[in-house]
C-alpha cells in the first residue's frame, strides 16, 4: 500500500479518502495545527524514510532532507508557491514531481484585501474603540461635549471607494479575485502585470498598464504579486514618490515586494497611506517601528490574509485531486516544474506512481 506522510494541515474528509488507497500518516503540524509541534530536521528525515508521497505545508525541505528520503516519489504542497519552503531545483534533478493547490488563497486574501481597502477608506477600527471607550455616549456628550462631537469631525471624514481607482501589482488569481470584488463596490481597475494578457483583462475591466502609472494613478495600489528576483523590492522610493497624496499602499502579499525603509520614509512623511500585512520579520517585535505610525494613516494586521477554515478544505480537496491525477497519469499544470519527467531519476521515483491507478 501507498504510504503517505502528510505534515500539513489537512481536512479530515480527505484524509479519509486518501486512506482508501493509502496509508496515511499525520505528523507534526498537522496533528493540532500548532508551530510549537513542527517536526525537527532530524524528525523529518526519520518520518521520510519510508513514505512514498510527502504531503507538506510549511516544513522546510531542504536538498539535504530530500537526498536522505531515499523511497521519496512524490511531494504534495497544499500551498500555492511551493518553492518558498521546498528546495524543488532538487526534487527536479533527483526526479520527484512536486504538486501544488493552485488558487488555495484565491478567495480569502482578496476578501482580506477589500476588507482593509474599506477599513482604510473608512474608520472603522477607530470607530469601534470609539464606542466602546464610551467616547460616543450619552454621559460623554453631557459631560464633555468637545470630545464627544470630535467624534463627528473624525468620521466626516470617511471616503467612499466608488469611482476610486484600484491599482494591481501582480495580476495572477489574487489579483484578479480582488478585480472582481472591487469591479462590484465601482472602482476603476489598472493593473500592472509584464506576465499577463492585456485582452483577457480588458475583458475582465482592467486596464494594463506600466508599473509608474499604477503608482501615480491609483488611490488604493495593492501588492499581489509573487517574490522573485525580479519583483523583489520593485517598490522603492521613485515608486512611493510617484503616489498621490494620500494614497493608500495595501501589501496582503510579501513584504519582500517592497523597500521597507522606503516605505517608512513615505508613511512618516504623511504623504501617503498604508494597509500591511506581511512583514520583513514575523512576528514582529514589539518595538517594530510599523506600531509607532499613526494609527489613523496605518491599519496593521498580523498575516492572516491567507487564513480560513474554507481555506484547509479547498487546499486539502485539491491535493487529493492532484495525486488522484497524477496516479492516472493526467499531466496538468499542478506539476510545479514538467521538466521533471525528463529528468534521470524520474523512471526510479515519480516514475514508479505516474499512471500506476488506471483505475482511479
Amino acid at each position: 500500500m501507498l504510504k503517505i506522510l502528510c505534515t500539513a494541515e489537512f481536512d479530515k474528509e480527505y484524509i479519509r479518502i486518501l486512506s482508501e488507497f493509502a496509508d496515511v500518516r499525520q505528523r507534526g503540524f498537522s496533528v493540532n495545527q500548532d508551530f510549537r509541534e513542527m517536526l525537527t530536521k532530524e524528525e523529518l528525515i526519520s518520518e521520510l524514510q519510508d513514505a512514498d508521497v510527502f504531503i507538506v505545508g510549511y516544513d522546510k525541505v531542504t536538498d539535504d532532507i530530500l537526498r536522505s528520503a531515499p523511497d521519496l516519489k512524490l511531494i504534495l504542497s497544499v500551498r500555492d508557491g511551493p518553492e518558498e519552503n521546498i528546495d524543488v531545483k532538487t526534487c527536479t534533478k533527483l526526479g520527484i514531481p512536486v504538486l501544488f493547490s493552485a488558487g488555495r488563497c484565491e478567495r480569502v486574501v482578496p476578501e482580506h484585501t477589500m476588507m482593509m481597502i474599506l477599513a482604510s477608506a473608512r474608520p472603522l477600527i477607530w470607530a469601534n474603540h470609539a464606542l466602546y471607550s464610551g467616547m460616543w455616549s450619552q454621559e460623554t456628550e453631557a459631560e464633555d461635549p468637545d470630545r464627544y462631537f470630535s467624534f463627528y469631525k473624525r468620521i466626516d471624514q470617511s471616503h467612499e471607494i466608488y469611482g476610486k481607482t484600484l491599482g494591481l501589482v501582480g495580476a495572477g488569481r489574487n489579483g484578479l479575485g480582488l478585480a472582481k470584488i472591487a469591479l462590484a463596490f465601482g472602482m476603476k481597475i489598472i493593473a500592472y502585470d509584464p506576465y499577463a494578457d492585456r485582452e483577457r483583462l480588458k475583458e475582465q475591466g482592467i486596464e494594463l498598464t506600466d508599473l509608474m502609472t499604477v503608482m501615480s494613478a491609483s488611490d488604493y495600489v495593492c501588492m499581489m504579486a509573487r517574490v522573485s528576483p525580479e519583483t523583489k523590492g520593485m517598490i522603492g522610493k521613485a515608486e512611493l514618490e510617484a503616489m498621490k497624496q494620500d494614497a493608500c499602499l495595501v501589501n496582503t502579499g510579501r513584504a519582500a515586494l517592497v523597500n521597507t525603509d522606503a516605505l517608512l520614509e513615505a508613511l512618516h512623511s504623511g504623504r501617503i497611506r498604508a494597509a500591511i500585512d506581511v512583514y520583513d520579520k514575523e512576528p514582529v517585535s514589539r518595538d517594530d517601528p510599523f506600531l509607532k505610525l499613526d494609527p489613523e494613516r496605518v491599519l496593521l494586521s498580523p498575516h492572516f490574509a491567507g487564513c480560513s477554515v474554507e481555506r484547509i478544505t479547498f487546499q486539502s480537496k485539491a491535493a487529493a485531486e492532484n495525486i488522484g491525477n497524477y496516479l492516472k497519469g493526467i499531466r496538468n499544470n499542478h506539476i510545479y516544474d514538467q521538466k521533471v519527467f525528463d529528468a534521470p531519476g524520474f523512471a526510479s521515483r515519480g516514475g514508479v506512481l505516474w499512471g500506476s491507478d488506471t483505475s482511479r
